[in-house]
């Protein structure tokens, strides 16, 4: 059964308050831009260690660095790579700063480590697999017992999209002498311009095979970073864990966030369908409702959708930083995702999220019939990709 992760930054107390108070996700990764060191494992927005701790896993995010200040909380972990190229200091021994990180996650009470790679991107295997045999040989030395051990894998967008190099990456993962309890998988999807999701089929197709592989092979998979494209990837593989976020850069993993300053434009929100499984910019609920089409997107048994889709609620005055519209997705995803992991693998969970694909479709038609169309992200761009690449895949 799969589990669900909420990914931990910005605005955190929202995803916090979504477990203990709404029984939302099974967990929490506590991503360390947002944490100072020596903040996890202390009482955060009122909950205690004893009752965070024991769930919750902690990334370090080593994938790059930036020739910046912004560097959030990552310059107060004195073992950070960022810190230590901040400070001008060279780093000369890469695994140590990962041993480190290790054994930091260790002395706080983790009991599911990811250990933090860079996400080099520089399809070097050579280099890749001394990294990973030098941490192997780490872990086989100095493993605690109870504790389990995630390697963090990253693909950029060209990484993913060459079907050569991961095989390449699988072999080495897959080596019967690997320690590893599981892999923490990171992707870089590069959707599209005006799209939320990819639609890039070898991306469909490559990653799913990640997860396939490593499940043959009796390794856990944590798919972090996780987007709603997260439905296609689950109905192919039990994957064990899938995080899910509030903000895009906790549903989208981009590399560039940590070796550029990226720039966010304003947004006024999004409301999450389960109807039609797909983000509606808010802008487009004024047209869905002048309509009278409200409900065939509303989500049911959702108090924070039945409150954002209030007329009266306040989209235009910052919609995007309201708890209600960040909780409403990540009660509408997290039951989407469990009700998938409850299907049996093979055809019957295809043909499962195959139904849904085709209830979604049948919406929008319905919208369109009615003379209303949705634009751009809000549209139904991604269904037929998820149907072309889940019908493949039938036996």
């Amino acid at each position: 059964m799969v589990k669900i992760l909420h990914q931990l930054g910005h605005r955190h107390n929202w995803n916090l308050d979504c477990y203990f108070h709404n029984q939302i996700g099974d967990g929490f990764i506590f991503c360390v831009y947002s944490f100072i060191e020596g903040k996890i494992g202390t009482e955060i927005s009122g909950y205690k260690p004893i009752q965070y701790l024991p769930i919750s896993l902690v990334d370090l995010q080593y994938y790059g660095y930036k020739n910046s200040r912004d560097k959030g909380a990552f310059s107060s972990y004195d073992f950070h790579p960022a810190k230590m190229e901040a400070d001008g200091t060279t780093i000369i021994e890469y695994p140590e700063l990962i041993n480190n990180g290790i054994r930091y996650q260790e002395n706080i009470g983790i009991n599911k480590i990811v250990i933090p790679m860079r996400c080099e991107a520089t399809k070097d295997i050579g280099r890749f697999s001394s990294i990973v045999d030098k941490i192997n040989k780490y872990i086989s030395d100095n493993k605690r017992t109870g504790v389990e051990y995630y390697l963090t894998v990253s693909f950029s967008d060209s990484e993913i999209k060459d079907a050569e190099w991961v095989e390449k990456v699988l072999t080495l993962l897959t080596n019967i002498n690997k320690v590893f309890d599981g892999y923490y998988i990171v992707c870089d999807p590069a959707p599209e311009y005006k799209k939320k999701i990819s639609v890039n089929y070898d991306y469909y197709n490559n990653l799913a095979r990640i997860f396939s592989v490593l499940k043959k092979n009796n390794f856990q998979i944590i798919y972090a970073y996780a987007n709603w494209d997260a439905i296609p990837f689950l109905a192919l593989a039990d994957i064990d864990y899938i995080s899910i976020g509030t903000f895009e850069n906790l549903r989208r993993f981009n590399i560039k966030r940590f070796t550029e300053d990226l720039g966010g434009g304003p947004s006024q929100g999004w409301y999450f369908s389960e109807k039609v499984l797909n983000m509606i910019r808010s802008q487009e609920l004024v047209k869905l409702r002048s309509n009278n089409c409200i409900e065939l997107i509303r989500n049911e048994k959702n108090i924070f959708s039945d409150t954002i889709l209030n007329p009266a609620y306040p989209w235009a005055n910052n919609g995007n930083n309201r708890p209600d519209v960040h909780k409403n997705y990540l009660l509408s995803i997290s039951r989407e995702l469990k009700e998938i992991g409850l299907k049996r693998l093979g055809n019957d969970r295809i043909n499962y999220v195959l139904g849904r694909i085709a209830e979604a479709k049948k919406i929008y038609k319905d919208l369109n019939d009615k003379k209303v169309y949705l634009d751009e992200e809000s549209s139904d761009y991604h269904l037929s990709s998820w149907e072309t690449f889940l019908k493949s895949k039938l036996i």
